[in-house]
């Protein structure tokens, strides 16, 4: 025949007329095709040249039975490996594409003769691992022991994230149940280690609900030992103070390993959230008082407030619980030794101690000297009634103060005489806020009670107000009691509104002869003179007027770096 090749042999001669016809007819492709059929059904290459044709052609049904007519005769299986990897890697994908919308319209038992042929000419062990996965989801029934075994005894497991990621994220969720709980506790170490690390890998986030994944594999083996299904599968919404409670329960149990696992699960999910949440603050003494005014709160012996402190407090009672004695201690230690990333070791320790009250071990070293070290040392130094190192702090603090302005921080006083613990922001108005309620305590503790002292609790009660009016009623009722005030930093540092009004209101005060003696000398005639409630001298009530209207003008003026400036030039509070 003209144009064709004299020594293709008739197989080959077909399978050309076929190829030639595909341009031009389909038609006339298909007949010559299953004329090739007709006269040569075992020939491997006109089977394959079927399939080709077929799945060119877009004909899923058509190319899955040629396939499947492929591996029934199972001649030259070493030429359909490429189609059989293509095969694989379109179900892995999960695109659907024609590759596994084809392999759909094949019987299972080829299904399974395909995907068993894939894993059996894998050469790489990653790979092969992958397919053995593959296999298994779609074949559960297989079972999935030998898989988990070579997985987690495979020598690249611990320096390739790879297979840990394939055991832990892929193979684990096949399971229904091992025969060893043994093997069911390594795995499930494997698992915290693989989802803790991931957790805070900045690069990976392709995991939904990782948390959730993990309480899936304690599930697994608690359902094997018989644990409590509440501790072992702990929902997003379950509360943290509930879960804490029924794991105490565990604290003397014969068998240490329900509270060993669930426990660490808890506590490294608390700490991950707390840091999440925790940002840019450090956790410091507060204040608490008894006649502070606020809503309901639940009574305890430490409170913590701002943000993450309910995860931070969570964190902190379970690393407890997990060192309650000696035997947990030590099988928890062990545990976290295995981990890759430990999290605790960065902050937590710190603010843990701190938590307990180990002052000695929550110091920064005086070598440190950043503003978190200068915050911390000056909430410690306070507590320890150190005050002039506490001022000392809070200078070296204002010099490295955030160009953040942030916000007051309405919690740095809570009812109660319990101890109290807050998280703050690193930010210029949270930092110098708190700097002030330790300063007005300090003067407050003062044993010299003068105007100065008064005046100074003045300045600083302005940036919080009104968090500190109570004292600042204490102040009035102080002043009325002595009938003179002397306090000649007034005019520079006070401008808030309600003391200027509040002071305005004792000096024109009925029945009162109350002299405030708040102007600078050069303001007052003759140098000497007071002002009075009663001063008949009207030049110095005219005075007082005008000076009282010069500051409520400068009400709108910048408290933060007024009373930075105060701070920094009295300097002498303690």
């Amino acid at each position: 025949m003209p144009g064709v090749d004299p020594t293709l042999s008739d197989e080959e001669f077909i399978i050309a007329k076929a190829k030639n016809a595909q341009k031009f007819n389909m038609h006339s492709a298909n007949a010559w095709m299953l004329t090739a059929k007709t006269l040569f059904p075992t020939n491997f290459n006109i089977q394959f040249e079927a399939y080709l044709m077929e799945k060119q052609s877009g004909n899923i049904q058509e190319a899955a039975e040629c396939f499947t007519s492929l591996m029934v005769s199972r001649q030259n299986i070493s030429a359909l490996l490429p189609e059989i990897s293509a095969i694989a890697n379109a179900l892995r994908s999960n695109e659907g594409s024609f590759l596994s919308q084809m392999f759909d319209n094949i019987s299972s038992d080829i299904q399974l003769t395909i995907l068993k042929t894939s894993v059996e000419n894998s050469d790489d062990t990653m790979e092969h691992c992958r397919l053995l996965v593959l296999l298994l989801k779609k074949f559960p029934q297989l079972g999935v022991d030998s898989l988990v075994k070579t997985l987690i005894n495979a020598e690249k497991f611990f320096y390739d994230n790879r297979y840990a990621r394939l055991l832990v994220v892929e193979t684990l969720p096949l399971l229904s149940s091992l025969e060893s709980p043994r093997l069911l506790q390594r795995l499930l170490v494997k698992a915290i280690d693989f989802y803790n690390s991931y957790v805070y890998d900045e690069t990976e986030h392709d995991i939904t609900d990782p948390w959730q994944r993990l309480y899936g594999v304690l599930d697994l083996l608690g359902r094997q030992l018989g644990w409590d299904p509440y501790l072992v599968y702990y929902g997003n919404s379950l509360n943290k103070e509930a879960y804490f409670q029924k794991l105490s329960t565990l604290r003397n149990s014969d068998d240490c390993r329900q509270l060993l696992y669930c426990g660490i699960t808890f506590f490294l999910r608390s700490l991950y959230e707390q840091k999440s949440l925790k940002g840019n603050h450090i956790l410091v003494e507060a204040l608490s008082d008894p006649d502070v005014l606020q809503n309901k709160r639940r009574k305890c012996d430490i409170e913590v407030t701002g943000l993450s402190a309910h995860q931070f407090q969570a964190a902190a009672n379970c690393w407890e619980l997990l060192h309650n004695n000696d035997v947990i201690s030590r099988e928890f230690t062990k545990l976290v030794n295995q981990l890759q990333v430990k999290p605790w070791s960065e902050g937590f320790a710190d603010e843990l101690a701190l938590y307990r009250g180990r002052y000695d071990d929550a110091t920064p070293p005086e070598t440190v000297n950043t503003l978190a070290a200068c915050i911390v040392r000056t909430s410690i130094n306070f507590f320890q009634k150190k005050y002039s190192m506490c001022v000392d702090n809070i200078l070296a603090a204002l010099l490295q103060l955030p160009s953040v302005e942030g916000m007051l921080e309405p919690e740095l006083i809570v009812e109660g005489k319990h101890r109290h613990l807050h998280f703050l922001p690193l930010t210029k108005v949270a930092i110098v806020h708190y700097f002030c309620t330790l300063l007005i305590r300090i003067l407050m503790n003062s044993e010299n009670k003068s105007d100065v002292t008064h005046g100074h609790i003045l300045v600083l009660m302005q940036l919080g107000w009104p968090q500190e009016e109570a004292i600042f009623l204490q102040i009035l009722d102080f002043i009325r009691q002595r009938g003179v005030f002397h306090y000649h930093l007034f005019t520079t540092y006070i401008i808030q509104i309600d003391i200027l009004e509040e002071l305005s209101y004792i000096w024109n005060e009925q029945g009162t002869n109350i002299v405030l003696d708040i102007l600078p000398n050069s303001q007052q005639h003759l140098g000497q003179r007071r002002i009075g409630t009663r001063g008949a001298d009207k030049g110095v009530k005219e005075d007082f007027k005008q000076a009282m209207k010069a500051q409520v003008a400068r009400s709108n003026e910048s408290l933060i770096n007024l009373i930075m400036q105060f701070i920094t030039s009295e300097r002498t509070f303690a």
